[in-house]
């Protein structure tokens, strides 16, 4: 049976830098794997800082989870399409889910910021655990 030729370890060989430049392809590799800097794509903070805002933006958003009830979720639906229908056509894009809740939270910390324990918001978490003031 003939004897099998060694098989060169190119994985080793790389890793162990002791054939630098004499792997054949090496180089090209090399540059698919990290491409020059003006071709490669932004890290997400970059690109957030490079590219244009979005047409009726009001900053950097940050995105966040919170959990509503089921009731609350599904006319929070209703009331994007109420919205949307008052909204004149140019203005439509700004009925979203998103920007109602940011509106409806901004509207009730502005309150609970100028009323303190007197503020709707304090007045309905009593409510749901049926306390009084």
């Amino acid at each position: 049976m003939p004897e099998q030729p060694k098989q060169r370890d190119i994985l080793a060989d790389i890793l162990a830098d002791s054939h630098h430049g004499a792997i054949r392809g090496l180089e090209e590799l090399g540059q698919l794997i990290r491409p020059p800097e003006a071709s490669r794509p932004l890290t997400k903070k970059a690109a957030t800082a490079a590219s244009p805002p979005t047409r009726g933006r009001r900053g950097p958003r940050h995105k966040t989870t919170h959990y509503l009830a089921t009731e609350v979720f599904e006319t929070l639906g209703d009331a994007k399409e109420g919205v949307k229908e008052l909204l004149p056509a140019e203005a439509r894009f700004m009925a979203t889910k998103s920007r109602i809740v940011e509106s409806a939270v901004a509207m009730v910390l502005k309150d609970f910021e100028a009323k303190g324990k007197d503020s709707a918001l304090i007045q309905e978490l009593l409510k749901e655990e049926g306390l009084k003031k």
